[in-house]
């Protein structure tokens, strides 16, 4: 009987896991501009001089791209991610008007999670300039036990929701350096990775929202 339940429920499974996701695009750009911060990060920098103001000019699509609006996620199997996870695509510029340069990070905010989501086996990965030879790739997932412990289950019906909650996707110190001028193409994923070793049906009924966030600072 045992093994009857555990392949019906990789038959729904694999059908996908129904949860709500939405991931909707907000710009929030947080520039401190002041003279005496540029005066203390230029000083000596021959191409902007002491008593200039510093410019910052950031543009992005963020705000304009399609979001994920997804009724269901299919588990995926480790790295293929990459070729079939739900995914946003954006980019950052460092305007050619700037006279500094900018350094990024980026975060989800206005999160909704309920509780079976605070699961390892929910991921988000980052990819920064696919394809090229300065990629870089940032991973995560949204386990989190001190708001709930894996294997929490939800009913469809009231699935316990976790409101407004924020969380970085990487960290100042892992920030992304633009030059005047350069422009990062962003790729955000979010998905279910399968495990063929645990019944991962806790995870169905999920419901997740929230807005991507990217804070720029000038920087040197």
């Amino acid at each position: 009987m045992e093994k009857k339940q555990t392949e019906s429920s990789r038959s729904t499974l694999k059908n996908g896991i129904i949860i709500t996701v939405l991931i909707v695009g907000i710009v929030v750009i947080g520039v401190s501009i002041s003279y005496a911060y540029y005066s203390a990060w230029l000083r000596g920098n021959a191409t902007v001089p002491k008593n200039d103001a510093a410019i910052l000019n950031i543009a992005t699509n963020l705000d304009s791209v399609s979001a994920i609006d997804a009724p269901r996620l299919s588990l995926i199997d480790g790295s293929d991610y990459l070729n079939s996870a739900e995914k946003v695509t954006f980019t950052v510029t460092n305007e050619s008007t700037s006279n500094v340069n900018a350094a990024y990070t980026i975060k989800l905010v206005e999160m909704n999670l309920s509780r079976n989501l605070y699961s390892k086996y929910f991921k988000w990965a980052i990819v920064i300039n696919a394809g090229t030879e300065n990629v870089m790739t940032y991973t995560g997932d949204f386990a989190d036990s001190s708001i709930a412990s894996e294997g929490t289950t939800v009913d469809k019906e009231n699935p316990d929701i976790v409101s407004n909650q924020t969380k970085n996707l990487f960290e100042d110190g892992e920030s992304q350096s633009l030059v005047i001028g350069a422009m990062d193409t962003v790729d955000f994923y979010l998905w279910l990775e399968n495990d063929e070793s645990v019944d991962q049906l806790y995870l169905t009924n999920g419901s997740f929202s929230g807005k991507l966030s990217i804070d720029v600072v000038p920087v040197k």
